[in-house]
């Protein structure tokens, strides 16, 4: 079969896309053609069949073809239905509405169009097939720039030729009068895209970006692309990314480059989706390739694909000279008061986080906190610990990177077991420590991080100071003061708050935002207090006894340095 798209936008302003599908040299009918339900990277059923406004069939001369959506992001196509007449050709024309600015979404407005694949292209079930694509939109646009091969030099055409259907939705397009820039890396173009704003700043973005690839690079044997896109949005209160095969998107807010810590982190995202060009878009659990776009696709390894990413990702910042020793551990620092801070980590292994990401990591709920960990977090730190292991036998991660990237170009058309990547484990480091490994991965028994630390000429500095704690995450509207989570064992939990009450008043007197400020002057530790709360529009009175805040990781203070830069390095 042959697969043509035609994408068009002809108004910005109605955040509409044109899609024209054109069917040819069809061998047999019925067929059926859907709408993606994920994206590949980001584990939520995101049903992007709902932004689908129009759908039509036709024929070879353009008479109309019987259809019928069979669920929520299937049509099947059947001209039977209709007797006497052959159809060589089908041509299914749809429109979508575009207007959700994240890495996983498409987005069209007069200023621009970030077209992500899956939220907007059709596939042909049980069919494999190399596509033509096609883009037209407004000639004020002066610029079109995607990862996918263009099919010839015509200036006025914008025509595409990805290998298929899966290169395609792997592919993200940006469109409009953004700027562009570019460097060469190993012979490789490296292509930057910055659509939006940012706050005077004196970063230099690009000479960064470039050393990020040239650090990263280098950890591995090879390169595996010719071009490589970086399409950046930079707008406000914006974060994150989603890695492709050649490219990435990714989103910061434009006005936090001139902080260090926040350009830090911005450097560590960079990093991150970079790395994932061959760690997950090459190196791969098996679950995750060839994809089944409609349905859940499970995996326990989530541990290898971002656990590894989140490791390795602030440690490229570091390697590249991009920030000091002391920088990268404030970092680790951060992680680790985030990871201490999470209850779930005592009911959720890494495995579990990992199949159940469908679920829990990408549908946060009041409760998710107590329910489970982050194995971007929890994975990170594990790890850490894996790689102090290994350079205490004389190895480090580099090894283990090696070895999977060995294993890819070996038999790059098939996914990874985990037992492959324990046999890895096991070479460089024996099976005691294996089995520390698998039992971080499959458990929920405490990790004595600090200890780890401690071997590598570090130290931890804890704040002990006596502070009230109420064991709540709150949210305000105006001075008033809501609960949006409880945490576990805490005293909020305990006294009975709930998730969704408003805190009217702390022994009879009105209790206000500005109050939270001095919770360590109002409210006295193992004193109980009278909460009245507002719950479902009626006050109820708690009895809640004040607990100190655990202590938390004021510094992960310097011994050895010299050590210490070793191990990091």
């Amino acid at each position: 079969m042959k697969v043509k798209y035609l994408v068009q936008i002809t108004d910005p302003k109605t955040h509409i896309v044109d899609v024209k599908l054109e069917l040819s040299e069809i061998t047999k009918f019925p067929l059926t053609v859907f709408m993606p339900s994920w994206s590949p990277g980001s584990y939520l059923m995101r049903e992007y069949s709902k932004n689908i406004r129009t759908f039509k069939a036709t024929g070879d001369s353009g008479e109309y073809v019987f259809f019928e959506q069979k669920d929520k992001g299937a049509w099947v196509i059947d001209p039977s239905i209709e007797p006497n007449k052959e159809f060589n050709s089908i041509t299914i024309d749809y429109q979508v509405y575009c207007h959700e600015l994240t890495v996983r979404t498409s987005h069209v407005d007069e200023s621009h169009a970030f077209l992500h694949g899956p939220s907007y292209l059709m596939g042909v079930e049980g069919e494999s097939f190399s596509p033509i694509i096609e883009f037209k939109f407004p000639a004020l646009w002066s610029k079109i720039h995607t990862a996918m091969p263009e099919l010839n030099d015509n200036l006025n055409e914008f025509v595409f030729c990805p290998e298929s259907y899966d290169v395609l939705l792997d592919t993200p397009v940006e469109i409009g009068c953004h700027e562009s820039d570019g460097f060469m890396h190993d012979n490789k173009e490296h292509h930057l895209i910055f659509y939006g704003e940012s706050y005077p700043h004196k970063e230099k973005l690009k000479d960064d970006i470039k050393t990020i690839v040239e650090t990263v690079s280098k950890h591995f044997s090879s390169i595996p692309y010719d071009k490589y896109y970086f399409i950046t949005h930079f707008k406000r209160n914006l974060y994150g990314g989603l890695e492709h095969l050649n490219s990435t998107a990714l989103h910061f807010d434009g006005r936090k480059l001139s902080s260090r810590k926040d350009y830090i982190m911005w450097l560590a995202l960079v990093a991150h989706e970079y790395f994932h060009t061959w760690n997950v878009k090459r190196i791969r659990p098996k679950e995750l390739g060839p994809f089944d776009y409609r349905n859940e696709n499970y995996t326990r390894m989530h541990w290898l694909t971002e656990g590894l990413t989140s490791f390795m990702d602030e440690l490229f910042v570091y390697r590249s000279g991009l920030c000091t020793l002391e920088e990268y551990l404030e970092m680790q620092k951060d992680n680790l008061n985030r990871y201490f801070s999470i209850p779930g980590k005592k009911f959720h292994s890494l495995e579990d986080s990992s199949f159940n990401a469908w679920i829990k990591l990408y549908r946060p709920d009041e409760n998710s906190l107590n329910s489970s960990i982050s194995y971007y977090l929890k994975g990170g730190l594990v790890f850490s610990a894996l790689h102090f292991e290994l350079v205490k036998k004389g190895k480090n991660i580099n090894d283990l990177l090696s070895l999977l990237w060995e294993r890819y170009l070996a038999n790059p058309k098939e996914g990874m077991e985990a037992q492959e990547v324990y046999e890895m484990v096991q070479g460089l480091g024996g099976k005691d420590l294996l089995s520390k490994f698998t039992t971080m991965l499959s458990t929920t028994e405490d990790i004595d991080f600090e200890t780890y630390y401690k071997q590598i000429g570090l130290e931890f500095v804890w704040d002990e100071t006596p502070k009230v704690d109420l064991g709540a995450r709150l949210r305000f509207e105006g001075d008033r003061i809501l609960v949006d989570s409880i945490i576990l064992d805490k005293a909020a939990y305990n006294g009975g708050l709930n998730a969704g009450d408003e805190i009217i008043a702390v022994n009879n007197m009105r209790f206000l935002k500005s109050d939270l400020d001095d919770m360590n002057k109002l409210l006295v530790i193992g004193q109980k207090y009278k909460f009245t709360v507002a719950r479902l529009g009626t006050l109820i009175d708690l009895e809640v006894l004040i607990e100190k805040e655990e202590k938390k990781l004021l510094e992960i203070k310097i011994v050895d340095k010299a050590l210490s830069q070793e191990v990091f390095k």
